[in-house]
């Protein structure tokens, strides 16, 4: 993995939030490019003259940086021949796929820092380093729901405006959807985050643990590659969900459903984390000892029930 000397990740991170902030709320009349960028500037230049985020820093190049860029570029080459075929304009893919794109990283970062927030500092106590981590998109964890969430908020207001058929729309991004968090969890893989846990099946991997003392032995196991079963499973259900025609909704809710089982499933093979939602936060939301990620899956399940019998209906297009 390379690191090239860039501006600090931190300071892109809180330039882009203002961006999407700033084109969300703010009036018809200065919400062009050249304001937007501004403002992004203007607010990420002020963080790091307050001393909030470092000017300078590095970016890591790896494997995981690749595959997140070829799944962006593999999602929105899907979503564009579907628009096509649906008689959308495929400009309306690119915006799209620019907005999943900010928002979901910021959305999945955002997600994880409430999720891990004993890996921060108390921001009440100490505002300007914990926004100089919190920011650090390079460097930071990433939970995909967060992304999901905040993307599919943001791409929905965005295509309403634009007044194109939601249901149809949304047809036609399920798919796209899909194969790029395929492609998206070999970055996972190669990055060793997302793993399962401890197996004894012929196809476990070895995972090495380092040791915890100066000195001490690495302890080697073998774990589900929980990365690779989620890539199978969402290229199997891409390829189902792609020969479903655009446009009543039966695409996007058999995605929903599908994926929804598929990782509420998944999560019980996994290693890498035991938080659960509402631990540690004064209050308890699981007491079926679920993670979040199994407590987020039960409204898409819903909503994609929702669809498919919605899809059945005369007239369901809209």
């Amino acid at each position: 993995m390379a690191e090239i000397p860039f501006l600090n990740p931190a300071l892109i991170g809180v330039g882009i939030a203002t961006g999407v902030v700033w084109s969300a709320i703010a009036p018809e009349r200065v919400r062009g490019a050249w304001w937007i960028c501004g403002c992004a500037v203007l607010a990420a230049a002020l963080a790091a003259a307050l001393g909030f985020v470092p000017w300078f820093g590095s970016l890591r190049l790896g494997a995981y940086g690749f595959f997140l860029l070829l799944a962006f570029a593999i999602a929105w080459w899907i979503m564009r021949r579907r628009a096509l075929a649906s008689g959308i304009d495929p400009e309306h893919a690119r915006v799209q796929l620019a907005l999943a794109a900010i928002t979901g990283i910021l959305g999945a970062r955002a997600w994880y820092v409430i999720e891990y927030q004993h890996e921060f500092p108390d921001p009440r106590v100490a505002f300007g380093p914990w926004l100089a981590q919190a920011a650090d998109l390079d460097r930071g964890g990433a939970v995909w729901y967060g992304g999901l969430v905040l993307a599919m908020t943001t791409m929905v207001i965005h295509t309403l405006r634009a007044r194109v058929p939601l249901v149809t729309w949304a047809d036609c991004t399920a798919p796209a959807v899909l194969a790029g968090l395929a492609i998206g969890r070999i970055g996972c893989w190669f990055n060793g985050c997302c793993y399962g846990s401890v197996s004894d099946l012929p196809w476990a991997v070895s995972r090495t643990i380092p040791p915890s003392t100066p000195g001490g032995v690495a302890v080697v196991e073998h774990i589900h590659p929980t990365q690779l079963y989620e890539t199978i499973a969402c290229t199997i259900l891409a390829i189902l969900v792609a020969r479903v025609a655009p446009g009543r909704g039966a695409a996007s809710g058999w995605a929903l459903v599908g994926y929804a089982l598929w990782r509420a499933g998944n999560e019980t093979l996994r290693g890498d984390y035991v938080v659960r939602l509402g631990q540690g936060q004064g209050f308890s939301l699981s007491p079926l000892h679920l993670t979040s990620a199994q407590w987020t899956a039960l409204p898409l399940f819903i909503l994609g029930v929702w669809m498919l019998l919605r899809s059945r209906t005369p007239k369901a297009t809209s």
